[in-house]
């Protein structure tokens, strides 16, 4: 009922949506549910199943009252696919009840040395702050925005390099920290930053670790971010289209140097941004 009461309170919900839930049992007898959301265009990537990446198959090849996870339905009728997401750390028994092997796949070590005492000596102003942000963060996370279709392959936000990408396991001054879960493109101050899709801006702000920071609400509940901005060029609820500019490339919050920080979410799970970008 408290999930129902969730997608009832949603933000903006131009498009009608059904919604339901599956009840059942895996591992041991316990009950849980599976809300998926349903949508008749279906151009999702590829399957990749891997940590970060997304399972996309036939409905009817796949038992997927057994799904233990939210998930999409697209298409109509005998081409109806399910698409769920990957995450990182997902238990991989989740996925062998309904026949799917997740493959295992080494990331690589990061050692990042950071000298700023801002950052390594938190104050509790700071600490006041980041939690605050925190909390912000969550709470727009919950918002969804149905009012477009999701056209894939994202835009690329920003024009650039690659300098850290997905899963990487990084050690902030030689302590292990969370991995990595997006994608770095070391680009110049000043580099435009585009939505990669349509959009409403759920959040626009400075933050203590990302800096200058952009979320935004896709269809299908998929999300983007975008951090360490130098400028901010839309505000929260704003409407935006596909290319549209909405930041600069920057080394704002916690970084080594300037680039953009780019996240997806589907199902506010991080996942692999390189496997829905062009």
């Amino acid at each position: 009922m408290l999930l129902l009461q969730k997608f009832q309170k949603l933000y903006s919900t131009p498009k009608l949506l059904k919604v339901k839930s599956f009840y059942f049992l895996v591992f041991f007898l316990y009950n849980c549910s599976s809300i998926p959301l349903f949508s008749d265009k279906c151009d999702f990537p590829n399957q990749a199943l891997e940590p970060g990446g997304i399972i996309n198959l036939i409905k009817n090849d796949i038992n997927h009252n057994l799904l233990n996870i939210d998930y999409l339905e697209c298409g109509i009728g005998n081409n109806t696919r399910i698409i769920a997401p990957i995450p990182y750390n997902s238990d991989k028994r989740l996925f062998e009840v309904l026949g799917i092997q997740i493959e295992e796949k080494s990331f690589r070590n990061s050692y990042i040395k950071i000298t700023d005492k801002k950052f390594n000596q938190i104050s509790k102003v700071d600490l006041v702050r980041i939690e605050k942000e925190r909390k912000k963060y969550i709470d727009s996370l919950e918002r969804e925005y149905y009012a477009t279709n999701l056209d894939f392959p994202l835009l690329t936000p920003t024009k650039g390099i690659t300098s850290s990408e997905y899963g990487v396991k990084r050690f902030i001054n030689n302590v292990q920290r969370n991995p990595h879960l997006g994608l770095d493109i070391a680009a110049d101050i000043g580099t435009p930053v585009y939505a990669v899709a349509d959009g409403l801006i759920l959040l626009s702000e400075n933050f203590f670790y990302r800096g200058k920071f952009i979320l935004i609400g896709h269809d299908n509940n998929f999300k983007s971010s975008y951090s360490h901005l130098s400028k901010i060029l839309v505000k929260a609820n704003e409407q935006v289209t596909k290319g549209q500019l909405i930041g600069l490339v920057g080394k704002s919050g916690r970084v080594t140097g300037s680039h953009l920080h780019f996240e997806v979410l589907f199902f506010n799970k991080k996942l692999n941004p390189e496997l829905f970008i062009q």
